[in-house]
């Protein structure tokens, strides 16, 4: 499946809102930084707690996902940069295949590896410069 995931400098959840306005859609799983796992090795700033890590909602038909990129998260946000395409799958292969082939020639910016929202997954800028998250999830 693709995806669509859009960033935004500490505005996300305004975003939401006028999307949600605009198509007439929910936004049901709005997830901020202070809701997420703690982790020890990267404490959460104060000043990042109420921002949204991820959101998602369908606007027409299409998948759509929402985060904040607070200052000294690792991204670097520019107007232009902050929307990513996004293949998420049950194969664990294809997702291994997709992303070293965008790798090549590319920048990774996050390698595969899990996480607390994913089996496997990792960010790569392509040498065109489109930003790519690839998710391989488990159903359960």
């Amino acid at each position: 499946m693709l995806e669509v995931y859009l960033n935004f400098k500490n505005e996300a959840a305004d975003a939401i809102a006028f999307y949600e306005a605009v198509f007439d859609v929910k936004c049901e799983d709005a997830m901020t930084f202070a809701d997420a796992p703690e982790d020890s090795e990267h404490p959460t700033p104060e000043a990042w707690k109420n921002l949204i890590i991820n959101a998602s909602m369908t606007i027409e038909g299409v998948p759509v996902m929402f985060s904040d990129v607070p200052d000294g998260m690792g991204l670097t946000f520019i107007e232009g940069n902050n929307v990513s395409l996004v293949v998420s799958t049950e194969d664990e292969a294809k997702i291994d295949r997709i992303f070293s082939r965008l790798a090549e020639s590319g920048k990774v910016t996050m390698p595969l590896g899990e996480t607390f929202w994913s089996k496997k997954y990792g960010m790569v800028v392509d040498k065109f410069g489109i930003n790519w998250m690839l998710n391989y999830y488990v159903e359960s």
